[in-house]
């Protein structure tokens, strides 16, 4: 298995003392395999770390950049359940503690708890997704009222001599397993944060069946820094290119694409900003995640909890309408046409709440009104006789007058000679 989506997975830039977040002055680590070949790659910054709780004051550009502010007035996700399939998510997080319900475990026995984060990247998507604002701190979720399901698909405690990175990556079976569960137990939006070019069979039973149960599955379009280097081109990507599934890009924080980030194909349905991701972490404070690149783990979070909205202000609508709320209200360039790059465009949460689908908007397909079938061709008639001279009925007259003239012109002409005739007789 060749994990791309994990997302550059902890690419941080460390928030110290009291600048905004992505404040310049931090740094990276050198890329750690972990675990197997099959495992993700993490870019892990030693300024996040575990024993560290550090909240991080000044709004999080994502509410500015995406309309939040205007957007919670219509929905802030109450009522919505977003599982997360991913390394567990920690529950002591100051921005969590309310915010989980019961979750699970696909791995192994089953054991380990899925609200016991030791790696730290379910912990960051599910802040993204929807993190409680605390009182010093400006991290907020997309969806700050919907609730945390934790899946747990990676084995991640440490064994004897390791660090907690040194874990075991998930597998599709883990994977589907855990779509499967989350779409059982009632989560609306499954965030699926990884991408996989392999088990195509296994994750499209798992997709058609939480789409089935009303589930729609979010899930990364790939990063091409935690790529293999052999994958096939064209590759495929693993949810998200699946029927009923979202495909989401990163996006820098200005909204370009970057293609040392991101992977462009037929497959990528919309973006959303991947870079300097303020976020959760399992220090049980904050973090600002990947200031270097654009990753699709954490843009994958912005869509999922602008999915867990949209769910919340339309619950009686299918997986499939929420998807063509958030793909026909994107930004783009052209409204009829999507990119390779992009797909449809960045995700615009507000937009996609005030949306009125009535078939007739250009761009994705509609799923409540399907496009009419084309007419059949139209049977004409082709009349070959001449067209009528609009002067022929003034023609007619004159030759009426004409004939009746010369007429009374040879009557008048016979009687004078018949006259003549008798005189001379």
């Amino acid at each position: 298995m060749r994990w791309r989506g994990v997302a550059a997975a902890l690419g941080i830039v460390a928030m110290l003392g009291l600048g905004a977040p992505g404040a310049a002055g931090a740094t990276t680590a050198d890329p750690v395999r972990i675990g197997t070949a099959s495992s993700p790659v993490v870019d892990a910054a030693t300024q996040c770390t575990p024993g560290q709780r550090i909240l991080t004051p000044g709004a999080s550009y994502l509410v500015r950049r995406l309309g939040l502010q205007e957007a919670w007035l219509l929905s802030r996700g109450r009522g919505v359940t977003v599982a997360v399939v991913d390394s567990g998510v920690e529950a002591g997080n100051v921005h969590l503690t309310d915010a989980l319900v019961p979750g699970h475990t696909t791995f192994g026995d089953g054991s380990a708890r899925p609200d016991d984060d030791l790696f730290g990247h379910g912990t960051a998507i599910a802040g993204l997704i929807a993190a409680r604002q605390v009182e010093g701190s400006g991290v907020v979720g997309i969806a700050p009222e919907a609730r945390i399901m934790p899946v747990r698909a990676f084995e991640s405690a440490p064994e004897d001599g390791q660090s907690s990175r040194d874990l075991e990556g998930p597998s599709a079976t883990s994977v589907a397993a855990g779509i499967r569960w989350a779409a059982e137990h009632g989560a609306q939006i499954i965030n699926v944060s990884l991408s996989d070019s392999q088990s195509v069979d296994q994750y499209r039973s798992a997709v058609a069946y939480a789409r089935a149960q009303g589930s729609l599955v979010v899930a990364s379009a790939g990063n091409r820094k935690t790529a293999d280097a052999n994958l096939p081109d064209p590759a495929h990507f693993y949810p998200g290119e699946l029927d009923g599934a979202l495909a989401v890009a990163g996006v820098l924080r200005d909204g370009a694409w970057d293609p040392d980030s991101s992977f462009s194909g037929a497959h990528v349905d919309i973006a959303a900003p991947g870079q300097s991701m303020p976020s959760a972490y399992i220090s049980g404070g904050d973090c600002v995640f990947n200031g270097d690149s654009a990753s699709s783990s954490y843009a994958t979070a912005v869509v999922s909890g602008a999915a867990a909205l949209v769910a919340a202000r339309f619950p009686d609508e299918t997986p499939d309408e929420w998807a063509f709320r958030l793909t026909q209200s994107a930004m783009r360039v052209s409204p009829a046409h999507r990119s390779d790059t992009v797909g449809w465009g960045e995700v615009r949460p507000l937009e996609a709440l005030a949306l009125i689908d009535d078939g007739t908007l250009p761009g994705p397909a509609s799923p409540a009104h399907p496009a009419p079938a084309p007419a059949p061709p139209e049977n004409r008639t082709i009349d070959v006789r001449p067209a009528a001279d609009p002067l022929d009925p003034a023609r007619a007259i004159v030759g009426w007058t004409l004939g009746a003239g010369a007429t009374a012109s040879v009557i008048m002409l016979l009687l004078a000679r018949g006259r003549a005739r008798r005189r001379l007789g």
